[in-house]
Formats: structure tokens, sequence, C-alpha cells
């Protein structure tokens, strides 16, 4: 029985990643699975639990992956460039529409997505940056929590339809060109030189 709760979850995921959240009804998943609505009322309550549910997985998993690069990365350049690398795959999986989708109907998975924002995205930014400028990396100038603060509401600014509507521009460009112009603007010349050297292995070894 809890297979089949994993199954739907893991099913639900895919098809809100691929369409956004609020495209998605009950329906289409029981559809998508060959069962009936019945069988998913026996695990869960309503879409929103399984929402929520979803969240609280995905940003765990999330916070293991990027933990994983900043105890691996041998310097900030690394850690940095190799969260980009995530930050990519992770966007190009990514409905744009999600994040307005949670934000507007889903207080619950809203709520995680803040949590995950401060004590993933905006202190481990904090880290990298603080640990780039005692490496000569990153311009000893900067101050560490507007740019922080910053790449946060960058992230949020991509998801942002009024601004970039996906039928103008693609999703996954806008995230890597806001990326990048953040990178580019806090090296020093000896991060930027590093930082040119893991885009040139990136492109022979085809990660970008």
């Amino acid at each position: 029985m809890e297979d089949i709760a994993t199954k739907i979850l893991e099913t639900a995921e895919r098809l809100f990643l691929r369409y956004g959240i609020r495209n998605i009804s009950m329906d289409d998943i029981s559809g998508e699975l060959g069962i009936s609505k019945k069988t998913i009322y026996q695990f869960f309550n309503d879409k929103n639990e399984i929402v929520c549910l979803i969240a609280k997985r995905f940003f765990k998993e999330k916070k293991e992956e990027f933990d994983k690069i900043y105890v691996e990365g041998e310097n900030s350049i690394e850690r940095l460039y190799m969260s980009t690398l995530k930050a990519r795959e992770i966007f190009s999986k990514i409905n744009p529409h999600i994040l307005f989708d949670i934000k507007k109907y889903y207080e619950g998975a809203w709520a995680l997505y803040l949590d995950y924002e401060k004590s993933v995205m905006f202190e481990g930014t904090i880290s990298i940056l603080e640990d780039g400028i005692k490496e000569g990396l990153f311009r000893p100038d900067i101050n560490v929590k507007i740019l922080a603060t910053l790449r946060v509401e960058e992230v949020k600014l991509a998801f942002d339809q009024l601004i970039f509507s996906d039928d103008e521009f693609n999703f996954r460009e806008v995230q890597m060109q806001i990326l990048e112009h953040f990178f580019y603007g806090i090296v020093t010349e000896k991060g930027y030189a590093m930082l040119n050297e893991y885009k040139k292995n990136a492109v022979t070894n085809d990660q970008i």
C-alpha cells in the first residue's frame, strides 16, 4: 500500500513540474496512473496535502544536493559554479508557473519554500560569498547580506510571468543569464580567470 502512495506522489510531482500545479487536477493524476480518484483519496485528503508533501520532499532533496556541493567544492568559485550547473539542471525541469501557483494557492507549500529560501539559498549564498572574499576570489568591498538577498530575489524574479513571460522568454535562459550577471559582478581578477576556466571545462565536457 505504501508503494502506491509513493507512486502517486512521484507521478503528481512529475506532472506538476512539467505543467504547473494549478493545471493538474486529481483526475489528471489518477488518469496518468490508471487508477481511480477514490484510490488516491485512500492515501491523501486532497490535492493540497499532495502538494505539501511533494514540496517537503523536493526541498529536502535540493538542500542535500547543495549541501554536498558546499562540502565537496575545493573553493568558492567551484562551489558557486557547481551550484550554477545544479540550478540549471533544476530549472530545466520546472514549469515557470509553479512558484506563482504555490504562493497564491498553497500556503503550506509556500511556507516550506520560504524556509528553503532562507536556510539554503540565502544562508548558503552568504557562506560562499564570505569564503570567496577570504580566498581573494570575490571583491572585498561587497556587502554579502545585500548580495545574498539580491540573489534570492533574482530567482523569484525569473519566475514572474508579468516580467519574463514564457511567450517571449526561455525560462532556463533567463535564469542562467541572471546567474552569470550576478557571478561576474562579484569576482576579482583572480576569480574571473578561475570562473572562465570552469566555464571552459564545462563546455568541453558538454555540461552547458
